[in-house]
This record gives structure tokens, C-alpha cells and sequence, in this order.
């Protein structure tokens, strides 16, 4: 990974910054005119070839040759690569397209007015730049000053629901919570004839102690779609202060009491054996997880596991359960500015701000990732020059037909995300809080008790536990993280200061 920074005297870094200063006065006034006098683009190719330069790692010069002829045939942009050993911020030795994996850098050079705002180029040029559409950057505001590439692989959670237990009692495949939920029940019922002697080990549905994640789609599908920006960003953190959590938690109350759900389900830890084992053995008979859940880690995955337990003729199918108001199936997907990937950005040095962006959107381009990836295959590193893909893209993933129908029926959910960028928080934000309580102490454990608290209430006392339950959930730190949102972005969107982001 590239260093940032080098230690040079503090006689170069101001002489250098006061350069870079210099240069976006320029930059700025040429990012400005090309966005409205570039004529010679014409939305694919240049007709004057444009000349950029592109940080690399050097990994690979037979590469570097195939895309420099490929961009320059395709697009007419001559693409020159900087290795990392002779780049340098503070000497100025900036390539036209840069990247870091260290955002407090960027946010460092962004105060000192060393990078590129690329806002203008995506706003004229969109219908020319389609294949950014999986780059992260921030629409709602005046400035974007970094991309984050984003997996093509889908971040929406789906149900799998055992097939063969579906056939076996002439179920139809469920669509909605309802379906789902007759399903769940006939389960239940025909324990042991779906599982013989070990039919007490029967688990309709399976959730563990983070039920905000192991059954995400349910809370998802009643949170409004309808919510301002604002109120978006406030109830970021993980939405249980949002409108529509206390919802999803009745539905688990009502199939907890009725024995679909694990007894024990607080004292499953996520990712331990004992979320995943019931799978491998056979006993579990819907459960919501990523798309590849039941297919990554090939010989170790577990279905291989369960076919071994199970036998080739069980089965698992993926579907999608939880529908919204409108019908749809939705994801609520907050985008973390502290993503461990890498920031691609402009320097405030580059004059070809359009050219950079066409050359990021043939990065991004299908069939171009296809043949990168091919030239690539004997050199694992070499994908690195796939700019616009995060390093989950560049993973060998389960090519079987269950795991990529699994990934398109992950692909059918709906992303609600605002385009909004937040910022998350652990524990120790609550070191400067004064309050009556512990915070600090308290905040770690109460979304767990909150859950818990609610999930197991008896019959006909749910709506008053869990309500007490969830002013305890605020007042142990929820209610700061709210407070300390909106007082965030107050200061991005009202008062137009960009740091906090």
C-alpha cells in the first residue's frame, strides 16, 4: 500500500502547498470550461486525443500496454502510468487519477484545497459516465473530491428456505411474510416427518442474537420509503430509533411465541458454530443471509457441509419474503465513509478532469473488466488496475447455478440509500457525554437487550415491554447518536462545511 505522505522538511510542504493552492485556481477555471466548452467529446471518444497519467503499482507493464492501447483506440485518451515509487504529495508529484486506502489523507488534502471537485463533470456529462453507477459518490451535495468503488456483488440479505421440505408438503415457493409464514408453520408441524427421530431439533426460522442483521429484510420492509434526507442520515446508525423497527420486532414476538424461532436464539453468536451448524445438519428451515452465505469457501462451505449431512437431494432455494407497503423488496443500505477499500481522487494539479472520468467509466465498463480480468488471470495482483472495483469484486466467488440464482435474486431488492454518506461510532464518542448513567458502558449492550426484551415478551405484553424496553435503548445511547447526527448534518447540508464527511 502507497504512503500518502513522505517526511520531507517543512520548507518543501509549504512551498508545495502553497503550490497545489496555486494550481486549483487554475484547475478549477479549466474543470469549469470543459465542462461547457468541450466539444471536441462526443460522448464516447475524444476527437483531440486527451493525455492523463493514472497512479499504478507497476505490477504489470503488458497490462498497462493493453489498456493504454484499448483507452487510446476506444476513447482516444493516452494513458500514462506513474508507479508508486515516484509519486509524492508533497513534492507535487501527482498523477492526473490517484488513489489512497487512507481517508484521513484525502480529508487532509481536501482542507488544503488539493483536491479535485469532479461535481461539475458528473453533473454534465452523466449520460456519458453510465458505468459509475456502482462508483460511490455523493449527489446530494455541491462536492464530490473522492469516488469509492462499490461491489458489483449485492449487499441485500434474501431468505433460503429449504426446497426439498417445500415439495415434500406440496408448499408452494413464498413471496411474501405471509407466505413465508404458512410455511414456517407447516414446518413446525410436520417436524418429524421432515426430520424423524430428530425432530425436536426442528428450527422453522433462524435468527440469532443480532436479529437487526440476521433477519435485516423484515425491519427493512416497514421502515417508509417515503423519509427525507434528513431524517435518513439521523437515523442512520442502525434505524431502531426509525419509524417501522418496533414493527419487525412484533412479527418475531408473534413467531417467537409460536415456537418458529430458536429458544436460545440470544445465545447465538453471529458466525459461531452454533448459527451455522443447525444449517449443515439439516435442521433450520428458512433463514435470511447474504447471497453467498451457503456457497463461499468452497470445499469448507457450508453446503457442502449439509449435502454431506443431508444428502444431494436436500436443498436449499433463494427467494425474496419481505415485502413493503408498495410490494417491493427493499434494502436500507447506509453508505460508511469508512469502507476499507480505496479513495480515487483528482488532484487539484489535473487538467483533464473529463478525460480522468472517461477513463474511470471504461474501468467500470463490463466487457472491459472481463478482458482486464482475462489478461489478468495468472497475476492475481494485476486486477489492482481495476480501479472502480473493490477488492470483494476481485474475489473468485461460487460459480455453481444455486449460488448465481441466489445473487440474481439477491439483485432484485430495491437500495434505499439517500446517497447519503454516514459516519459510524463506536463506544468511546460517549467519553465527553455527560449524563446520569454510563453510557459508555451501557451503549454496547442495549440494541441487543432492546431485541431480546421484545422478541420474548409474553402474549398480550408486547406493546408496553417493548416500549419501556426501547426508552431505556435511547436514553443508553441512542438518543446521543441520533442528537449528534443531526447535529452533523447541520453542518454538511445547512451550513455547507464538508469535513465532518
Amino acid at each position: 500500500m502507497m504512503q500518502m505522505s513522505k517526511n520531507k522538511s517543512s520548507f518543501v510542504k509549504t512551498y508545495s502547498t502553497r503550490f497545489i493552492a496555486l494550481c486549483l485556481i487554475l484547475s478549477l477555471a479549466v474543470i469549469m470550461c470543459s465542462c461547457s466548452t468541450d466539444n471536441d467529446f462526443d460522448g464516447i471518444r475524444f476527437a483531440k486525443t486527451k493525455t492523463i497519467s493514472v497512479l499504478s503499482d507497476g505490477s504489470d507493464p503488458e497490462l498497462e500496454k493493453y489498456i493504454h492501447d484499448s483507452v487510446l483506440e476506444d476513447c482516444n485518451i493516452d494513458v500514462r502510468f506513474v508507479s508508486e515509487d515516484y509519486y509524492s504529495q508533497a513534492y507535487g508529484i501527482i498523477p492526473d487519477v490517484a488513489y489512497s486506502y487512507d481517508l484521513n489523507s484525502i480529508t487532509t488534502y481536501y482542507k488544503m484545497d488539493s483536491v479535485l471537485n469532479v461535481a461539475p463533470v458528473l453533473d454534465v456529462y452523466e449520460d456519458s459516465l453510465t458505468y459509475l453507477n456502482n462508483v460511490l459518490f455523493d449527489k446530494n451535495t455541491a462536492e464530490v473530491w473522492y469516488l469509492i468503488p462499490e461491489s458489483a456483488a449485492p449487499k441485500a440479505k434474501i431468505t433460503f428456505i429449504r426446497a426439498d421440505w417445500l415439495e415434500d408438503l406440496g408448499l408452494g415457493i413464498p413471496a411474501t411474510r405471509d407466505e413465508l409464514y404458512d410455511c414456517l408453520i407447516a414446518f413446525r408441524d410436520n417436524a418429524e416427518l421432515l426430520l424423524g427421530e430428530d425432530s425436536s431439533e426442528m428450527i422453522p426460522f433462524l435468527i440469532d442474537s443480532e436479529p437487526n442483521i440476521s433477519c435485516k429484510p423484515l425491519f427493512d420492509s416497514f421502515y417508509d420509503t417515503d423519509i427525507n434526507d434528513e431524517e435518513f442520515y439521523e437515523n442512520g446508525y442502525c434505524r431502531a430509533v426509525q419509524d417501522g423497527y418496533s414493527d419487525g420486532l412484533a412479527v418475531l414476538n408473534e413467531w417467537y411465541l409460536e415456537d418458529l424461532l430458536p429458544d436460545n436464539f440470544n445465545a447465538i453468536i453471529p458466525g459461531s458454530k452454533e448459527s451455522y451448524e443447525p444449517i449443515e445438519n439439516g435442521y433450520v428451515g428458512a433463514f435470511c443471509a447474504d447471497y453467498d452465505y451457503l456457497y463461499k469457501n468452497g470445499d469448507n462451505s457450508i453446503i457442502k457441509a449439509f449435502h454431506d449431512n443431508c444428502g444431494d437431494d436436500a436443498a436449499y432455494i433463494a427467494v425474496n419474503t419481505f415485502e413493503n407497503v408498495d410490494g417491493d423488496y427493499t434494502c436500507w443500505q447506509e453508505d460508511y465513509l469508512e469502507t476499507p477499500t480505496r479513495y480515487i481522487y483528482m488532484p487539484s494539479t489535473c487538467s483533464e478532469p473529463l478525460a480522468c472520468m472517461v477513463y474511470l467509466n471504461w474501468l467500470s465498463k463490463p466487457e472491459n473488466v472481463a478482458s482486464i480480468k482475462t489478461k489478468a488471470a495468472e497475476d492475481p495482483d494485476a486486477y489492482s488496475y481495476l480501479l472502480t472495483l473493490s477488492d470483494e469484486q476481485n474475489d473468485e466467488l461460487n460459480s455453481s447455478e444455486d449460488a448465481q440464482s441466489a445473487k440474481e435474486t439477491a439483485e432484485e431488492v430495491k437500495y434505499i440509500t439517500k446517497a447519503i454518506k454516514c459516519v459510524k461510532y463506536d463506544s468511546s464518542i460517549f467519553t465527553y457525554v455527560e449524563s446520569d448513567v454510563d453510557i459508555k458502558t451501557l451503549f454496547p449492550e442495549s440494541l441487543y437487550l432492546y431485541s431480546y426484551t421484545a422478541i420474548t415478551a409474553p402474549e398480550g405484553c408486547f406493546d408496553s415491554i417493548a416500549s419501556e424496553a426501547f426508552d431505556v435503548y435511547v436514553n443508553s445511547g441512542a438518543g446521543v447518536i441520533f442528537k449528534i447526527r443531526s447535529m452533523e448534518w447541520n453542518k454538511v447540508m445547512v451550513e455547507e462545511k464538508m469535513w465532518p464527511w
